[in-house]
């Protein structure tokens, strides 16, 4: 198996076993011109969100009386409104209508209240919500959306509820 070389490597490897001299009278001037300059870096800004881990919590020991899901959100980022580069939180789904509800009167009360937050993904029925699939799919539809909320670029820069939803180990909008 061939070893990974840095992009750049890769693909000047790549022109050197194509590219043959007869087939382009200026192979050097080709070669330099095709040549990537530098390896893959970090995007000067970046957010990266997934949610992931869904766990089934038991709040009254063996009955299922208050029995919920909540979800690992991972957060990695080097914006400077993200006080920590790296946070993992745990939220539930009424965290999330708690933290649209936030974020909606904080754009209110800015001078960004055209910013248009997308819908959360519907509720479920109470008797399948406990379901791997369903529980799956709401993770799923989770994800999206807070990837869409925090894709947005007044969010990143400048919404304080965004960043204590991400970062902080309890929410209080």
């Amino acid at each position: 198996m061939r070893q990974f070389q840095s992009f750049s490597t890769t693909i000047q490897s790549t022109l050197d076993s194509t590219t043959n001299a007869s087939d382009h009278p200026s192979t050097s001037s080709h070669r330099r011109s095709a040549k990537i300059t530098s390896n893959y870096e970090e995007p000067e800004n970046f957010l990266e969100v997934d949610i992931q881990d869904p766990k089934t919590k038991f709040p009254h020991g063996d009955s299922n009386r208050g029995m919920y899901v909540d979800y690992l959100i991972v957060c990695r980022t080097n914006l400077p409104s993200f006080p920590k580069r790296f946070s993992q939180v745990r939220r539930r789904y009424s965290d999330f209508e708690f933290f649209k509800k936030c974020l909606f009167k904080e754009l209110s009360l800015s001078n960004h209240p055209r910013v248009v937050i997308p819908s959360l993904p519907g509720k479920i029925l109470l008797s399948s919500r406990f379901n791997d699939d369903v529980v799956e799919q709401r993770r799923d539809g989770l994800n999206k959306w807070l990837n869409s909320v925090a894709g947005h670029p007044l969010l990143q820069s400048g919404s304080k509820v965004l960043v204590r939803f991400m970062q902080d180990e309890t929410f209080n909008g």
